[in-house]
């Protein structure tokens, strides 16, 4: 979508013309689109692309969901070899790969299960989505916790609930 078209489409999500997109009215815009979340993924949603902490979405913020949207949904669809609309633990973990994300083999297994709602081996686009989501916010907690850049940190179980608490949806 170019800017305009994004622009008409944050016209028509903010049903109340408030200027910003509440956890409500994404949630319907994204199951027209059938992306069906329940409001704790959608306020993940809105919590990694809200730099300002007012728990809404700007255009500019808008803007960048849509961006990492569409590309997510690239992503799912390169991996779907098959076309089935289901990934595989192989295909999920070839897509993380190609987007930058080094994960031995037992944190990926608890990763793709805790992703995995109905236990089937796979997960759909809405659940990648999800796992994206996820490993955005983990990735930006950890960071945040190694300034030195070391791929270590350590700590305390306050700092733990804190980070985790921005990791969940």
């Amino acid at each position: 979508m170019d800017n305009a078209q994004v622009k008409r489409f944050f016209d028509v999500v903010d049903a109340d013309h408030s200027g910003e997109i509440d956890v409500h009215e994404l949630q319907r815009a994204l199951a027209l689109g059938d992306l069906n979340f329940s409001l704790s993924i959608v306020a993940h949603m809105i919590r990694l692309h809200d730099a300002d902490g007012r728990h809404k979405l700007s255009l500019a913020q808008f803007r960048d969901l849509n961006t990492f949207l569409t590309s997510t949904q690239a992503d799912f669809r390169r991996a779907d070899k098959s076309g089935a609309g289901k990934l595989g633990t192989e295909e999920v973990s070839g897509a993380l790969s190609q987007a930058g994300y080094s994960i031995d083999r037992p944190a990926f297994e608890a990763l793709f299960r805790s992703f995995d709602s109905d236990s089937d081996g796979k997960v759909g686009l809405p659940e990648f989505i999800a796992l994206q989501l996820f490993l955005r916010s983990i990735s930006a907690t950890f960071c945040a916790f190694d300034p030195q850049q070391t791929g270590r940190v350590t700590m305390d179980f306050n700092q733990m609930i804190y980070g985790f608490s921005n990791c969940r949806s």
